[in-house]
């Protein structure tokens, strides 16, 4: 240990803390030697002097066997220091109790006896002291007991014949003393730990053991002074020890009652009061054997028990780890016992008791007569272990999937089964997926057929080979891709037919060939493979290679199936382009902007950056006076402006409307700030001219570091939002540098302003309602109306929908802004609704407020029942937002209005990209297509491609189509073309108060 010490602190600062420590522990050291020494000192005096060598009264020697059993732990260079110790308090104990001239004698024989007794165990046990089993300590028992005290007694009776005292009884005294000295105290020693002993001495004074200790000695005292012959109250004390006690306690038992047995013999014998004899006092003593076996048997049993104990619960565990349950059945009685883990799985609460008879009611009902199939027969021992599989109710009345195996573990002596043990497999979603697979295998086969049926028919090439690889079929789609017809390519090697090359124009007809026939299984070629046709033209195609295999599963060719993609990854990577960049300018979007933020952010400052967003001042004033197509010319020629300022890794971005986003690199703030004002300046000298009028524009623009501190794209655009309204608040046409403590002003004012005077909008009815027509493009069917609302201000001017409905919905308001309109138009003027309808079709918006309101369904049924509109008449309005954020509730809604007669459109279809999905929820009778696929229809190919993929899919689920925000001619005869139904914008009628319709 000191060496360690040594080691630990050779090249640290801190000496002082280890010489510190290595005084601490030379202190403790000696201090334990110095107590092992009094003890043995004790010991050795103690039986000398309670030994009666008149009346062959010896006490047992136990100073040699303490000794043995602390030496033995040590390892034998440790011994040098401790045998010194021992010899210098052997001396002194011999010093006290014999003459002078035999204290080397006895020391020495003593030494001996030690160092023979720590040998031949460090010997016999290969240095491992094993005292586990009895077999191992009935060993140390016997060499102990027998051989040890009998070499010292030897060694003493030899060189001790001087006094008249014959051989053998010199021999005999101390042959007796050591034997029962190793007897009781050996065990002791051997079993003694620093923890035991603290555990002992740290425990009740009142516990049970020293209770049994006291009346151990008790009972000695009754023997040696009234009843000699009752040597059977001794040894039921020492059982009784065996039996409650571990056998540490037991062996120290039998040493202390060993001990004060020799303490009374040895008192009572002076003041003649003993009753008890030499062959009674040694009888008496050797009544610790039994108690140390049945001690030590104990000792295994219980070992043994916690062995057994601890490897159930490792494999409970392990079985529970992996998810399995652990069940018991008790086929006597016919109850289950379960652990937790199997509770769980069935979601039981543990403790919950459960019979067979329960077990069958929980078991679903098909599956019960196959489960007692598979019991049965695993109890009359016709299957080696029961397994089944079956469905168990739940709380909730729904099935789940489980799998049991067991086993009968127990049976009478009649062979009759007693227990049944085994384990529980929630199997539920493995089973839902074999479900599946069965059906899918079911949906192929079908398939299978029709293809069949269908090979000349369908749009993938298919070639067949024979096992020669020569082509034996080709279908016309495979014939028009190679640009070989079948009569040319009649047995002709697949490879001079099918010219399949990977992304490096390497061959690989061969190669998946040969793989798919050497594997014995359907190969695909990659995704980025090329076919080369007859006129050298490169197609993009998906490959699959499938062998051919006769009845008795030989290989007959290979089937080649492939497909044309190369318009459809063209049409992909547009998509792909699409969904990053701003259709209109070509600039990045908003998500991949944000994407790009994002990156800077993740470096957490290592290259920080500079974003700047840049707004045109006025912008709607253009829209709204020169059109849409004139607003659109002026963001594409204000982009290609900011691009010629941009750097080599500067990011410019269109956010929306009339908002522009940059992300500049390789700037500080100042620089960037002069930068934007260099960008602002040329914005400004532009002069935009449309139909002959002259546009000015002007632009506010904030800035704010994405550095380390930045926290998310979300906060540094509202923060950047705030220096671009400051700069406009500061008179436009300059940008403003974001500083921590400004506030969202433009947006905290402008929304609680806007709330609160919805709130008297409501309250006061300072609303108006107008209308569009939505006119039929295929000129048959009649138009319908959609009711448009619009709020006045407190000066009475007209606040346009895009001002109002943002702050409604994100205030909660909007709610109550559909049951005004609800309620104006199919009550308030429901008669004169009618009346002006004739016939046509009234559509009314219900906004995602409205359809997470639990009371709006019930309150839009009791107005439908008092209006004098027929629900036939009317047509209800559902975003695609607000459909997606509030699926389970719209779907209740569309089910109870469709079900009441009334129609719904599904508004703004395809601005989510899993807007086909939603379709397979509910029934739609309308399907209003985004205004964004329509405003370019005319001339955007990609617009073309998802209007039309929209249209068709309408049509053959039985919807109509809407085209919103129609602004020119061309765009009404590209949808003609494509079938749409209906049309609506400013191109075919722009909104009108609802007034005037009553006027018409």
């Amino acid at each position: 240990m000191l060496e360690i010490y040594e080691q630990i602190f050779a090249n640290s600062d801190h000496r002082r803390l280890a010489r510190w420590l290595r005084l601490r522990l030379r202190l403790r050291l000696r201090l334990r030697l110095g107590l092992f020494m009094l003890a043995y000192f004790l010991l050795a005096v103690g039986a000398m002097r309670l030994s009666i060598v008149e009346a062959d009264m010896v006490a047992p020697w136990l100073a040699g066997p303490m000794a043995i059993g602390a030496l033995v732990r040590l390892h034998p260079r440790d011994w040098g220091v401790p045998m010194v110790g021992i010899a210098l308090a052997d001396l002194m104990a011999q010093y006290l109790c014999h003459p002078p001239h035999d204290v080397l004698r006895y020391t020495f024989v003593n030494a001996i006896e030690i160092l023979v007794g720590v040998f031949w165990l460090r010997w016999q046990f290969k240095g491992v002291l094993i005292t586990s089993t009895i077999s191992a300590f009935l060993s140390i028992l016997l060499i102990g007991t027998f051989l040890i005290p009998l070499i010292s007694s030897l060694m003493l009776a030899s060189t001790g014949v001087r006094d008249g005292s014959g051989f053998f009884r010199i021999w005999w005294i101390h042959y007796l003393s050591g034997f029962l000295g190793m007897l009781v105290m050996l065990p002791v020693a051997l079993k003694s730990s620093i923890d035991r002993w603290r555990a002992l001495l740290s425990s009740n004074i009142l516990n049970g053991f020293n209770a049994v200790l006291l009346l151990t000695v008790a009972v000695n005292a009754g023997i040696v002074c009234f009843f000699p012959d009752e040597v059977t109250w001794s040894i039921a004390m020492l059982l009784l020890g065996a039996l409650l006690f571990d056998f540490f306690r037991s062996t120290l038992l039998n040493a202390v009652s060993v001990s004060s047995l020799a303490i009374l013999v040895h008192f009572c014998q002076q003041d003649g009061t003993a009753h008890i004899d030499m062959f009674h006092y040694v009888t008496i003593v050797l009544t610790v054997l039994p108690a140390l076996l049945l001690a030590m048997a104990l000792h295994d049993f219980r070992r043994e028990q916690s062995r057994l104990q601890q490897s159930e619960q490792r494999w409970k565990s392990a079985l529970e780890g992996s998810g399995q349950g652990v069940w018991e059945i008790d086929l006597v009685h016919g109850q289950i016992s379960a652990s937790l883990e199997a509770h769980r799985l069935i979601g039981e609460e543990m403790g919950t008791s459960c019979s067979m008879v329960l077990w069958r009611e929980k078991t679903h009902p098909d599956d019960v007569a196959r489960v007692e199939q598979a019991f049965d027969a695993h109890i009359a021992g016709k299957t080696p272990l029961y397994v089944a599989e079956y469905r168990v109710r739940q709380r909730d009345g729904s099935y789940r999937w489980y799998q049991s195996r067991g086993k009968v573990m127990q049976f009478d002596e009649l062979n009759r089964p007693l227990q049944m043990v085994g384990t529980l497999i929630d199997i539920h979603a493995a089973r839902q997926v074999e479900l599946e697979r069965e059906q899918l295998a079911r949906d192929l086969q079908e398939e299978k057929e029709r293809l069949q049926v269908t090979l000349h028919s369908i749009g993938d090439g298919v070639i067949a080979t024979d096992m020669a690889g020569k082509v034996v079929f080709m279908n016309p789609v495979a014939e028009e891709i190679t640009g070989l017809n079948f009569s040319q390519a009649r047995q002709c090697p697949l490879q001079e037919v099918f010219h399949l090359h990977g992304p490096d124009m390497a061959p690989q007809t061969l190669e998946l060939v040969n793989t798919c026939l050497l594997r014995n299984e359907v190969c695909m070629s990659g995704d980025d493979a090329v076919l080369i046709n007859k006129g050298q033209v490169p197609r993009e195609i998906n490959a699959t290679v499938a062998p051919v295999r006769a009845a008795g599963g030989a290989p007959m060719g290979v089937i080649v199936v492939f497909q044309d993609l190369s318009r459809a990854r063209e049409l992909q990577r547009r998509l792909n382009f699409t969904d990053s960049h701003d259709a209109l300018t070509g600039l990045y979007n908003r998500r991949r902007f944000e994407q790009a933020v994002d990156e800077v952010i993740d470096q957490k400052g290592v290259e920080p950056a500079i974003l700047a967003i840049l707004n045109l001042d006025h912008f709607r004033v253009i829209n709204d006076s020169a059109g849409h197509l004139a607003g659109d010319a002026l963001l594409i020629e204000i982009a290609r402006l900011i691009e010629q300022y941009l750097g080599d890794r500067d990011v410019l971005a269109r956010l929306g409307g009339d908002e522009f986003a940059l992300l500049l690199h390789g700037r500080d703030i100042e620089a960037s700030a002069a930068w934007v004002e260099t960008v602002i300046e040329a914005i400004s000298a532009l002069r935009f001219s449309w139909e002959g009028r002259v546009h000015e524009v002007s632009v506010s623009a904030g800035l704010i570091p994405v550095d380390h501190q930045a926290e998310s794209f979300g906060t540094l655009l509202s923060r950047v939002n705030v220096a671009c309204y400051t700069s406009r608040q500061y008179g436009r046409n300059r940008a403003t540098i974001y500083h921590p403590g400004q506030e969202d002003i433009e947006q905290y004012h402008r929304d609680i302003f806007m709330a609160a005077g919805l709130r008297e909008a409501i309250e006061n009815d300072r609303f108006v309602l107008f209308c569009q027509r939505i006119a039929p493009l295929q000129g048959e069917g009649n138009d319908y109306l959609e009711i448009l609302v619009r709020m006045l201000g407190r000066e009475g001017e007209i606040v346009a929908p895009g001002a109002f409905i943002p702050v409604a919905e994100r205030y909660g308001i909007m709610a109550g802004v559909d049951r005004w309109v609800i309620e104006r138009v199919l009550v308030h003027d429901g008669e004169r609704m009618e009346q002006v309808l004739d016939g046509r079709s009234l559509s009314i918006n219900l906004s995602a407020n409205s359809l997470n309101d639990a009371t709006f369904l019930p309150w839009l049924q009791e107005i439908l029942s008092v209006s004098p509109l027929p629900p036939q008449a009317l047509i209800f309005e559902i975003t695609e937002t607000a459909l997606m954020n509030h699926l389970t509730l719209a779907v209740e809604v569309i089910a109870e209005l469709r079900s009441a007669g009334c129609r719904i459109a599904l508004d703004d279809f395809g601005s989510g990209l899993s807007s086909f999905g939603y379709l397979r929820n509910f029934v739609v009778d309308i399907i209003k297509i985004d205004g964004g696929f329509i405003r370019h229809v005319s001339d955007n190919a990609v617009d073309q491609v998802i209007v039309d993929a929209i249209n068709q899919i309408a049509q053959r689920l039985g919807a109509l189509t809407v085209a919103e925000f129609i602004e020119d001619s061309a765009s009404v005869e590209r949808l003609v073309k494509m079938g749409v139904n209906y049309g609506q914008g400013y191109y075919l009628h722009r909104p009108m108060p609802l007034e005037k319709l009553w006027l018409e």
